[in-house]
């Protein structure tokens, strides 16, 4: 997949799956927004997308905020003049039952799962609408399609963001502009390892159809292909990276 003299926007870039499909972009010539609220780790994302000879730049926002968002986006164009590609990646996942679920958690969940995803989307068809060109990879989760124990109010914002998908994928439907969504499974990242042990890891393992946790390379290389002219005849669809643990 060639992007040679596209611009490419990653949110959640420092870590994981964002770091990968950031990673993938450089390397297929896009320049890249490395985009976080860890501006260290957006930076250091940037400098090894360079350090390869690609062309990135890291920027820090705190995406629950539209303001930032819209900073964020105007900071992109004026940089490389475009944006063909938002990969909506950045996320939080932290565990509650419902009977421990608060307001405050609430609205931290949504605000950046949901919300956020709604406004880059919003910000960056501004951008691509008078392009007459870009897609959109909104990131969802299986945990919209089924439920997890202890992530009721995830797999609520995820659902949102598939339901979010598809409206705007049917609004951009003869503008040029795409928008689609992958829908992870389990994923070996850097937050799943600080929560789990290496034993708890392979006991999760063996219960998946695959008999393995997907990497966040495998995710990267859904987003790159749904970005890509390849996928041109792709709007309103759903990838999942799974291994076949769920299909849908």
């Amino acid at each position: 997949m060639e992007f040679t003299g596209k611009t490419a926007i990653v949110t959640g870039a420092a870590n994981g799956i964002g770091r990968a499909t950031a990673v993938a972009f450089g390397k297929a010539g896009a320049n890249v927004a490395a985009v976080d609220i860890d501006d260290a780790g957006a930076k250091r994302v940037a400098a090894q997308i360079e350090d390869t000879g690609g062309a990135a730049t890291a920027y820090q926002a705190d995406l629950t905020k539209p303001a930032e968002i819209k900073a964020m986006v105007q900071h992109v164009v004026d940089t490389y003049g475009r944006v063909d590609a938002l990969a909506n990646v950045a996320a939080i996942y932290p565990r509650a039952t419902v009977l421990e679920v608060t307001e405050e958690y609430w609205d931290r969940m949504m605000d950046l799962n949901l919300r956020a995803v709604f406004f880059c989307c919003q910000e960056t068809l501004r951008v691509m609408l008078p392009q007459g060109s870009g897609v959109i990879v909104n990131i969802a989760s299986g945990a919209a399609f089924r439920g997890i124990e202890g992530l009721s109010v995830y797999s609520a914002a995820k659902g949102g963001v598939v339901s979010l998908s598809r409206g705007l994928a049917l609004e951009v439907a003869r503008t040029g502009v795409r928008v689609n969504v992958v829908a992870p499974g389990n994923t070996d990242t850097d937050g799943i390892r600080a929560n789990l042990t290496q034993e708890q890891l392979d006991a999760a393992a063996a219960e998946l159809v695959s008999g393995r946790w997907m990497e966040p390379e495998e995710i990267a290389a859904a987003i790159l292909f749904l970005c890509s002219d390849a996928a041109s005849g792709i709007n309103g669809g759903i990838i999942n990276v799974n291994g076949g643990n769920y299909m849908i």
